[in-house]
């Protein structure tokens, strides 16, 4: 074969073909895998929580889940949503958020924080516990108080990830948990002898670095930013 007057053999002709293909696929593999460098999974320990919520009694009466995507960057996780379901016919649930914490890698308790729309409130004050009536369900993002700063109005909002994306992406290389520890009370004014009962639920996180197969799946249609 000829190219530009020079004659190629048919053998070295196929030859030159199979390298420039295994060299394009090689990139595109290798830019594959460079794109989940930075990202990452996050899984809630949902027998972590059932082992407590069983311990003190608790199966029938609450139900706690997180919101969570299937991968986030390393800079883009700045708050849980979370949903408390009272399954209680005549219970109520109050969530102390003031008594609640979100636990970092390296064992450090913040102060939680529940987001709310155009919030001015001072930070110095306590926040109001949610009630939770029979048979409702609580929908809240929560943040950490430190991560907080004020707008040119004055309104609260986030200006960083809850973790440092350094430490992030040595957590996740490691398999570390962080925690949010969630103080509840209950109150069942139906009960012969009525008494508030104080609990506390510890929800467990596991951050897991994506494995490289995952660069060869499709792409979730939402990436958490």
């Amino acid at each position: 074969m000829k190219i530009f007057n020079i004659y190629i053999p048919d053998n070295q002709w196929n030859s030159l073909i199979f390298t420039s293909y295994f060299i394009s696929v090689s990139y595109v593999f290798y830019r594959a895998i460079k794109s989940i460098d930075n990202q990452l999974r996050i899984k809630f320990n949902q027998e972590f929580l059932d082992s407590q919520l069983e311990a003190q009694q608790l199966k029938s009466l609450i139900s706690i889940q997180f919101k969570l995507k299937e991968r986030y960057q390393t800079d883009h996780l700045r708050d849980l949503q979370v949903a408390i379901k009272n399954k209680s016919e005549t219970a109520s649930i109050s969530v102390d958020w003031d008594q609640s914490s979100l636990t970092d890698f390296d064992g450090r308790s913040r102060r939680v924080i529940r987001l709310i729309p155009g919030m001015t409130l001072d930070l110095f004050q306590p926040q109001a516990s949610s009630i939770i009536a029979a048979t409702q369900t609580l929908k809240e993002r929560l943040t950490a108080e430190d991560i907080l700063k004020r707008d040119s109005n004055g309104v609260l909002e986030i200006a960083s990830s809850l973790f440092k994306p350094k430490r992030f992406e040595q957590a996740s290389e490691k398999g570390e948990q962080f925690y949010l520890r969630l103080f509840i009370k209950i109150f069942d004014p139906v009960q012969v002898n009525p008494a508030i009962g104080f609990y506390t639920l510890s929800c467990q996180f596991t951050v897991e670095k994506l494995p490289w197969t995952d660069a060869l799946q499709p792409k979730p249609s939402a990436i958490n930013r």
